[in-house]
């Protein structure tokens, strides 16, 4: 009896492995620099956590959706995640500065200004260079904010090409080809072309069948 139970334990073990996927990548900030020590944390059950000493990070996780977080001194990232079939996803991260919390800070600045007829030059002198500066600071911090907006759409409007692409390239073949096949028709490693299909299935484009080792990807009408 106890031998049953020990196998059956070995066994569940074993599928969960089966069924677990690598997923790893760098953290950047906006100057596409290496960030080291940040943390990095995935909603898996329970939560796993892990500090990014080399500014790299990897996480072992079974199939399903996830959130992945990092944060390192005033900065964070947040990224979606859906993992469909075991096997190695790269996700690199980029930091963006918590504009929340900038934000309150011009909301905490208060310039409480008293009996300015007395004292109205040294106060004027005084006022002055501050004000220039919250104003100069307020400014940067907007043009800042637009710019990673636009990389992000940039990011996006090349994404939505590449889908496009392997869509075309499964009309040109009936509607049906291998990932394998998908994969020497596009200069991308092979964890790209796999996000980009995932993205696809979950756009209800594409349908993924599990064939042997490989997955056959087919169109949908």
């Amino acid at each position: 009896m106890k031998k049953i139970i020990i196998y059956f334990f070995l066994s569940c073990l074993l599928l969960s492995f089966s069924n677990a996927a690598t997923i790893y990548g760098t953290i950047y900030d906006l100057s596409i620099t290496r960030v080291n020590n940040a943390i990095v944390e995935i909603n898996t059950n329970p939560n796993q956590r892990y500090v990014a000493v080399n500014g790299t990070y990897q996480f072992e996780i079974p199939i399903g959706d996830y959130t992945i977080t990092s944060y390192f001194e005033g900065m964070n990232a947040e990224e979606n995640l859906t993992v469909v079939d075991d096997g190695i996803y790269i996700l690199d991260l980029f930091l963006y500065p918590n504009l929340d919390e900038e934000e309150q800070l011009f909301e905490d600045l208060n310039f409480d200004i008293q009996d300015p007829y007395q004292k109205q030059k040294k106060t004027g002198w005084i006022l002055f260079p501050i004000v220039l500066a919250s104003v100069f600071l307020f400014f940067i911090l907007k043009l800042n904010t637009k710019l990673i907006k636009k990389e992000v759409q940039e990011e996006i409007k090349i994404m939505d090409t590449d889908l496009n692409k392997i869509l075309s390239l499964l009309k040109k073949n009936k509607g049906r080809m291998t990932q394998r096949e998908i994969r020497k028709e596009f200069p991308l490693s092979e964890a790209k072309v796999s996000l980009m299909i995932t993205e696809l299935e979950s756009m209800d484009k594409v349908k993924k069948i599990k064939k042997g080792r490989g997955n056959v990807i087919i169109f949908k009408k």
